[in-house]
């Protein structure tokens, strides 16, 4: 028999395969980045069939299989994630193509899951298109911090330690922006990838 392992966790992509079949990539806070197979996921009467899109957020069932995850399950789902601009769905999909990117194998990344869930929400919810650009750049920032791609210097740790969002913490990105983008594209660039 085996075991089902419920989590937390965000779509960050999806793919057909087969006739009917979906591949998902998901970042659970329990598993880290799982890739999964949600048979028969894409047929009018399945369950999953809504459950998988791309920054859906909820809870997963998942079970290992001998040669690959099986998605069971997914429940509680909500889109709060893609709020309702484009700027700030294309800053949320830039998100999930960079952790698709960096992450490679299954680890427990509960802290970076949270920092991204976090981050997502507060993106979702910023009031102006300047303030989801700058958080934006925190999110890329702290995410590039947990995944040991982005060096610690004095000048880049207010943005990775501080609280995640405030008034304050958006105008010094203003004041900063160049630093910080170009911290993170030299961090891009090291990684090769």
């Amino acid at each position: 028999m085996h075991k089902i392992i419920a989590t937390e966790g965000l779509v960050l992509a999806k793919k057909g395969a087969g006739e009917a079949n979906t591949l998902v990539a998901i970042l659970t806070k329990d598993l880290g980045l799982v890739r999964a197979a949600a048979r028969s996921a894409r047929v009018e009467q399945s369950k999953l069939r809504y459950g998988l899109e791309t920054l859906t957020h909820g809870k997963f069932s998942l079970v290992r299989g001998r040669y690959e995850w099986k998605l069971v399950g997914a429940e509680h789902l909500s889109r709060e994630y893609l709020g309702t601009s484009p700027v700030r769905r294309r800053a949320a999909g830039r998100i999930a193509r960079l952790l698709l990117r960096l992450i490679h194998g299954e680890e427990p990344t509960g802290d970076l899951y949270t920092t991204v869930a976090e981050g997502l929400n507060y993106l979702a919810r910023a009031q102006t298109d300047a303030d989801a650009e700058s958080i934006e750049c925190v999110l890329v920032l702290r995410v590039l911090a947990h995944l040991g791609y982005l060096p610690h210097t004095p000048e880049i740790a207010p943005f990775i330690e501080a609280d995640f969002f405030s008034m304050e913490l958006t105008a010094e990105v203003t004041r900063s922006r160049n630093l910080l983008i170009r911290a993170i594209n030299e961090s891009l660039g090291a990684t090769g990838l």
